[in-house]
């Protein structure tokens, strides 16, 4: 790794700005972790994973859970099966080896399903979810090899 100055600067729409300088030795992973911190000072999110490469495990790992997630939900679920909260979780745990709680979990497919990512039936107790048709195809995969 050769020494290196990088400084990131991001601005959001009310005009707020971040300006992050990092001098030193700097890999690709450090680099990306400068630009998810501006975006988290922000308030944003680090960028849509559509449209995106496959990822690996390991730069999944350094990912917010909520990215995670849809990275999960594209790999294992992708196909346009159905899921539920309690499938989600433990994929989760399976994949990463971490423990999603079911609060957490339900938090985020409702959000998914808010964004239009999702589409969601039955009632709160049985509620299933599915990728969209029109998304699956965009999505990353994780990349567990």
């Amino acid at each position: 790794m050769s020494k290196r100055k990088v400084k990131v600067e991001m601005s959001d729409e009310q005009d707020n700005k971040v300006t992050i300088t990092f001098e030193g030795t700097l890999d690709e992973k450090s680099l990306k972790s400068l630009v998810v911190s501006a975006n988290n000072i922000l308030g944003k999110s680090p960028g849509s994973l559509e449209d995106s490469p496959d990822i690996p495990i390991e730069d999944a790992l350094d990912m917010p859970v909520f990215d995670r997630v849809k990275l999960l939900i594209s790999t294992a679920f992708g196909t346009g099966a159905l899921f539920t909260t309690n499938d989600i979780c433990d994929s989760y745990q399976d994949l990463f080896n971490t423990r999603l709680k079911i609060t957490t979990g339900s938090t985020y497919l409702a959000r998914l399903y808010e964004e239009g990512f999702l589409t969601r039936s039955g009632n709160r107790n049985e509620r299933k979810y599915q990728l969209k048709r029109e998304i699956r195809e965009k999505l990353p995969k994780l990349i567990t090899q």
